[in-house]
């Protein structure tokens, strides 16, 4: 579970981010702040993954933050989140994972997590499985490769059902389980709904 914070100073904005990221199951917000120093203060003592900044907030912007939560530690992937296109530049070459525009869409939010998922997952699993004999490789995929929310929509995918059905059985966006798929396919080494099946059912990933 990746451990992400939400720094803004509009309680709109910040209740509107942690909704949308809710969706997904490897996004744990373990906190939310409307003041940038307590954000600081808390990174300072509390481990996270990633860092969604507002830019124009008071006493400290978010460029600011960024560059002191990176001296706190440099993994940190922050994603600035803003209603002004004017820092974009400054964003990348502060080497921002991403720069999204209010108001943020669960589509356009998607790309960022896949983008960040995709990122932690090379970094933390790939070289793991690179120094296991095999069947303990094989038992670490079978196990670990799809999260809770990606099972969940692997086993109404089993029992028949289509991305529009599985949005109210799971109380989540079209854009959420289109995500979750794509996810799955990527981990799974497939590109349809029956190949996927027929990997899980190899993997026992189903039981």
């Amino acid at each position: 579970m990746l451990r992400a914070i939400i720094v803004d100073d509009e309680e709109l904005s910040v209740n509107r981010l942690k909704r949308i990221l809710s969706e997904y199951g490897e996004i744990e917000i373990c906190h939310s702040f409307l003041n940038p120093l307590e954000a600081y203060e808390f990174v300072k003592a509390n481990p996270i993954h990633i860092a969604f900044l507002d830019i124009s907030m008071p006493e400290i912007d978010g460029m600011r933050l960024s560059s002191l939560m990176l001296d706190l530690d440099a993994s940190i992937d922050v994603v600035f989140v803003t209603a002004y296109d004017d820092y974009a530049v400054q964003a990348f070459d502060m080497s921002a994972l991403d720069y999204l525009m209010k108001p943020v869409t669960s589509q356009r939010m998607s790309k960022t997590l896949d983008k960040i998922i995709r990122r932690h997952r090379s970094v933390a699993i790939e070289p793991t499985m690179k120094v296991l004999p095999k069947t303990l490789e094989e038992e670490l995929f079978r196990k670990e490769i799809l999260t809770e929310q990606e099972k969940k929509v692997l086993r109404l995918i089993a029992d028949g059902l289509s991305n529009k059905e599985i949005v109210p059985r799971l109380n989540i966006t079209g854009e959420t389980v289109k995500f979750h798929i794509k996810n799955m396919y990527r981990k799974l080494g497939v590109n349809n709904r029956v190949r996927a099946l027929q990997r899980a059912r190899e993997l026992r990933i189903l039981g």
